[in-house]
């Protein structure tokens, strides 16, 4: 079986902006397990699905948890949903052919954008329970597209190669149209990263000179280039919520971010270290990520709302990195963290 050749483990540009994802800075030879985290009960380990790594990416209201995980032998990695009653399930047994699959964030109904192999070409899909898949169609050209974020309204965005020019897209699952969005002004690739109910999205675009820029692009405004964090290289929106209020972080500082239109962009508070990302904000404004101490471990955080110093959430078995990467409207958040 295949392996999904994603980039949501490493952050950065490559040729006009490879598959931007997930900050990592551990070393990838420490196995890594998906987390949930609540004020109550902490931080909990979700296991696995028989391999050796998960990764937990999105988390539902209902505390329903989307992610990725190697599978039994490590010879593939297959999208799962994890509830408290059932645990991990594999639901990318059920995709086409039982190929690689990653979900990444879920709605209110339980449909999951994820990112599929079909017919060995990698596509941005949603996955309806209980085991129906609907994906785009495999396109010519750069294979390196995927499906990151869903809205209430089965609207979906993320990352798609037409022939060599990358773009963030908006696809509408219920009629079935896809709209390209454009360019930053100067620039020729983006990447859409979240969608809210409003249909706003929030990501990432190059810029003349070669940098990159967090945008937010609406049907009505369009595209609307937010900044960089510091004067950085690159910096890019990864969360969104229906108010509008934007998070995310710089590569490679490794500094956090949060935008408004009334506050501009504003850097997050850090453990007493030198790094932070912020990868989900909810509707109250609280925000999940991960920051470092001043000894250079990392940890999952929350940040109540913008102004706060981040709570440390620990690490799973006591110690090691652990990595915030979505999050509810009970601020419940979920994760990856080192396995023992």
């Amino acid at each position: 079986m295949k392996k999904l050749s994603i980039g949501l483990l490493c952050l950065g540009l490559a040729a006009a902006l490879a598959p931007l994802g997930f900050a990592q800075v551990k070393p990838k030879k420490v196995n890594s397990h998906a987390f949930i985290w609540d004020s109550a009960q902490g931080m909990r380990d979700l296991g696995t699905l028989g391999g050796s790594n998960s990764y937990a990416l999105g988390i539902s209201d209902s505390g329903v948890v989307v992610g990725y995980s190697d599978i039994t032998g490590n010879t593939a990695t297959h999208a799962f949903l994890w509830t408290l009653g059932r645990g991990m399930v594999d639901i990318g047994a059920t995709a086409p052919n039982g190929d690689a699959s990653q979900a990444t964030t879920i709605n209110a109904s339980g449909n999951v954008a994820a990112t599929l192999i079909v017919a060995g070409k990698q596509v941005p899909a949603v996955f309806s329970p209980p085991d129906h898949w609907r994906h785009l169609p495999p396109a010519s050209g750069d294979q390196r597209n995927f499906g990151y974020g869903i809205n209430d309204s089965n609207q979906i965005t993320g990352q798609l190669y037409s022939g060599e020019v990358l773009s963030a897209f908006l696809w509408d699952e219920v009629s079935g149209s896809v709209t390209l969005l454009p360019a930053l002004p100067g620039g020729n690739a983006t990447v859409g990263n979240a969608i809210n109910n409003l249909t706003h999205i929030a990501g990432v675009g190059n810029v003349t000179g070669g940098s990159s820029h967090a945008f937010i692009w609406s049907e009505a405004s369009g595209i609307q280039d937010i900044g960089s964090l510091n004067g950085s290289g690159y910096t890019a929106a990864r969360g969104i919520n229906q108010n509008d209020e934007i998070a995310g972080l710089n590569d490679p500082e490794f500094q956090g971010f949060y935008w408004s239109a009334g506050t501009g962009m504003l850097q997050l508070q850090s453990r007493g270290g030198s790094q932070s990302a912020a990868f989900a904000i909810n509707n109250a404004g609280n925000i999940a990520g991960w920051a470092s101490d001043a000894s250079g471990v990392v940890h999952a955080a929350f940040w109540s709302d913008h102004t706060s110093v981040p709570l440390d959430l620990g690490a799973l078995h006591g110690s090691g990195n652990s990595y915030g990467q979505g999050i509810n409207n009970s601020g419940v958040v979920v994760g990856y963290a080192d396995a023992k």
